[in-house]
């Protein structure tokens, strides 16, 4: 479905092609089949079979940017409806110490939303330094966009690491997914042109929502 193999319109195998095409149980293609019909992609007609209603590939429209300026770029185009869960002020998590830490951070949790559907569960974090001179704009802002408007000279380096894993009870609570489900954990630091780190976060997408593209070049150099 996500591939474009079958289209909206098209006729599906019966379930015991299915189950012979992929060597699994009749209970597993009911359930996946159930699940496809509830997302609305599926639906079964007595005496005709099931057919594709609906577009999966269309699911996919959350791009996961491999470079600063296209993240910006990308959240600017997301109209994003943000929901804060907490937020306070204290040191950075160890899991972000791998260089220079100048004193306490403003942290939020926030759960990010476009058209009222969620695509991301984040903690970010920003050096207090920095978020004292425009907190009334990171409280209500996506940070980065903040940072790229205010804190410019103070972006020097920044990295991205992407990890995937299942969602946890709290991960499936706010982003309205199954527990156990496929999410994209993404850690983001930035730091400035003395090696601290003014900015960073946590990111967690759902899976099924999300593309990565990535342009390279087959030839080599000699």
């Amino acid at each position: 479905l996500e591939r474009g193999d079958w289209p909206v319109g098209t006729r599906i195998p019966t379930l015991l092609e299915l189950v012979d095409e992929y060597g699994v149980s009749r209970a597993t293609v009911r359930a996946a089949l159930d699940e496809l019909a509830r997302e609305g992609l599926i639906e079964r007609t007595r005496g005709k079979g099931t057919f594709v209603i609906g577009d999966a590939a269309k699911e996919h429209w959350l791009m996961l940017p491999t470079d600063w300026r296209s993240l910006i770029s990308h959240i600017e185009h997301l109209n994003v409806q943000i929901v804060t869960l907490g937020s306070g002020h204290g040191g950075l998590p160890s899991e972000f110490a791998e260089g220079d830490v100048p004193g306490r951070y403003w942290w939020a949790s926030r759960v990010n939303s476009t058209n009222n559907l969620p695509y991301s569960f984040n903690t970010v974090y920003v050096v207090d330094r920095l978020f004292k001179n425009w907190a009334s704009e990171f409280e209500v802002e996506p940070v980065l966009l903040v940072m790229r408007r205010r804190c410019k000279k103070e972006l020097r380096s920044a990295t991205q690491t992407l990890t995937v894993r299942a969602a946890d009870a709290m991960a499936a609570k706010h982003l309205r997914i199954e527990i156990g489900m496929p999410i994209v954990r993404v850690v983001r630091i930035a730091k400035n042109a003395k090696g601290e780190i003014v900015y960073a976060a946590t990111v967690l997408y759902p899976a099924k929502y999300l593309y990565i593209e990535n342009h390279f070049s087959p030839l080599e150099s000699d």
